[in-house]
């Protein structure tokens, strides 16, 4: 076996000397931040595979498991905290500069001595502030496997040097690190690994637009043309000649030219056109090779429908809105566990082990909507009838269905509202 393979590699070339791909070394070059910025506020790719998936993300924000008058509470909060816009903004900048934070504020004196939940009351929450990686510093990361603050910095420093417990922020990061000890607290733009293929799919557009003003050129053979040109006055008189011979053309369609276009004292007339039957689907395939690197379909990435026979894109989507749905669960929610429970308690002024689940970005239909309430509908009739819930129970989880289902606009305020 090892000559079998040994001769083939000797007559195809491959892993020998002759073989190209061999001299191939990875070299990590960081992407300056200058280069990051330019590339988001100049290029359409870039900025569109920056914002995306946070947009994403966050569109259809999320849904308290909780009775209607909490739900509401907690939704005052967030609205008054601006925590969805905000956290959007440092979503985007932590997949920018591979890293953001928001901090948050209650008030307190010194924010070098950590924020404990127990001192926060309903309303005790002030703010929330987007910090730029670059208005942050990360200290050294915490090494102690026993401390709960293992794997993130130590403290933080802002803008005039004031010391920040890490309890007062919350870390956002780009693109993981292969080791958290090369870093500086930070992960990699998004940008770092996709910048090659995105400025591929760009120029690969780019140079089939400057090949248009080329599509179609009118050659010319004259004779003698050298000597004229080698005169200030020929030059002159050549140049108007063929400026007026285009002005006829352009008004009525036609070309005068000397002599038969044979013969050698005559000029020749030839029109050249470039074929572009097969660069629309080299333009595609950079951008299929982009939109792969950046985890986002065609379909998403363009705004456009897939082509094919029988192509819907569901399966794209579909598949995309799961990568989404995982990413919250992963990613977004470890991230914002400790603002939640500040959340809670600045909306409730107490602790409650309360949960949420992000809202599909799949969106039903109101038909779907009205046969998912159905079959719900007939389950809870069932189980009423066989007892096997306590009616206090159902009827509470019933409310709770209802109130978030949208089936019924008003209801959730309906419920709300003290019987009688």
């Amino acid at each position: 076996m090892w000559l079998a393979d040994r001769l083939a590699n000797l007559v195809s070339g491959l892993g020998g000397p002759r073989d190209k791909s061999t001299g191939n070394l990875h070299v990590h070059v960081p992407r300056a931040r200058a280069e990051l910025d330019a590339a988001y506020r100049d290029n359409w790719l870039a900025r569109k595979v920056v914002d995306i998936v946070p947009f994403d993300m966050l569109r259809e924000w999320r849904a308290w498991q909780a009775p209607p008058e909490v739900a509401a509470a907690l939704a005052a909060s967030e609205e008054r905290l601006g925590l969805q816009d905000r956290l959007l903004r440092a979503l985007r900048l932590a997949r920018l500069h591979g890293g953001a934070a928001l901090l948050i504020g209650d008030g307190a004196p010194d924010p070098s001595l950590p924020l404990e939940p127990e001192t926060v009351g309903q309303g005790g929450l002030r703010y929330l502030h987007v910090l730029p990686r670059g208005r942050i510093q990360a200290g050294a990361i915490e090494r102690d496997p026993l401390s709960p603050w293992f794997g993130e910095p130590i403290a933080y420093t802002i803008a005039g040097g004031q010391a920040v417990h890490p309890s007062r922020v919350v870390r956002l990061l780009g693109a993981a690190l292969p080791d958290d000890a090369v870093g500086d607290g930070w992960g990699d733009s998004v940008l770092q690994a996709l910048l090659e293929a995105i400025d591929q799919a760009t120029a690969a557009a780019a140079h089939i637009a400057a090949m248009l003003p080329e599509a179609k050129q009118d050659v010319i053979s004259v004779p003698g043309l050298s000597q004229a040109l080698s005169t200030e006055d020929g030059t002159r008189l050549l140049t108007e000649r063929f400026a007026y011979a285009a002005r006829m053309k352009g008004l009525f369609g036609m070309l005068l030219l000397e002599g038969d276009g044979r013969s050698p004292e005559g000029e020749r007339y030839q029109q050249k056109q470039l074929d572009f039957s097969g660069l629309p689907e080299v333009a595609r395939l950079f951008l299929q090779v982009a939109a792969g690197a950046a985890d986002i379909p065609v379909t998403r990435l363009l705004g456009q429908s897939p082509a094919g026979l029988n192509a819907t894109g569901e399966s794209d989507i579909r598949n995309y809105h799961d990568h989404v749905a995982a990413r919250q669960t992963v990613e977004l929610t470890p991230a914002i566990a400790r603002l939640d429970r500040l959340l809670i308690r600045d909306a409730l002024g107490r602790d409650e082990p309360l949960r949420y689940a992000w809202r599909p970005l799949a969106q039903a239909s109101e038909r779907e909507k009205a046969e998912i309430g159905r079959l719900k509908a007939e389950t809870a009739a069932m189980l009423a009838r066989e007892g096997v819930v306590p009616q206090g129970v159902l009827a509470h989880g019933v409310e709770g269905w209802l109130s978030a289902a949208d089936l019924f606009p008003g209801i959730a305020a309906a419920f709300a509202r003290p019987a009688g």
